[in-house]
């Protein structure tokens, strides 16, 4: 019994070891930002025809971490933040992210954090570890550097625990384009 304890705690060690951290630069973020209302939601966002079917169901708006498909057009980013409800903070997001900023999205991973905030990043076997910690307010937004091809991504607490999982290989339907379009590239 001892020795398999012995074990199994070197290899939780090793396991730990061999994480390393992983720096991250925070392009905008804020500290009093809130969602809409649902009602100023579907009065701005929901009614519109390009997100009809999809209103307080959309992913954007009942996850709070966000990561922008590679894939992704500019279209595809507006409506996530549209859906998110950080269409009310627009322009911060668009100067400080996007048109004062060049990134090669290959080169990187795009994150948004809706009420909660970046600790630290861990990487180790392809899965980058995003310790956060939740706010009642704010966002951010932030580039990981991408170490390796596509990941996975867990966001959890300081005390480990699992919030939420984004595998880049398999986003969800309504945030990416369809793999047919994926193929032509």
């Amino acid at each position: 019994m001892r020795v398999s304890l012995l074990v199994f705690m070197t290899f939780l060690y090793s396991q730990t070891a061999l994480a390393e951290p992983v720096p991250f630069e925070v392009c905008t973020e804020s500290s009093t930002w809130t969602r809409p209302s649902p009602e100023l939601q579907a009065n701005k966002i929901w009614n519109d025809t390009r997100y009809r079917g999809l209103g307080k169901d959309a992913y954007a708006w009942t996850h709070d971490f966000l990561v922008i498909d590679e894939y992704m057009d500019v279209s595809g980013i507006v409506a996530v933040t549209n859906l998110s409800g950080l269409w009310t903070v627009k322009t911060q997001w668009l100067h400080n992210c996007y048109l004062d900023q060049q990134r090669g999205i290959s080169k990187w991973i795009e994150v948004v954090l809706l009420l909660h905030r970046v600790k630290e990043i861990q990487y180790d076997a392809n899965t980058y570890t995003v310790v956060v910690e939740p706010s009642d307010k704010g966002f951010q937004w932030f580039f990981i550097r991408r170490l390796n091809g596509l990941g996975v991504l867990r966001f959890v607490t300081s005390e480990g625990k699992q919030l939420d999982v984004w595998d880049e290989r398999a986003v969800p339907a309504r945030l990416t384009k369809t793999n047919e379009q994926r193929t032509r590239k």
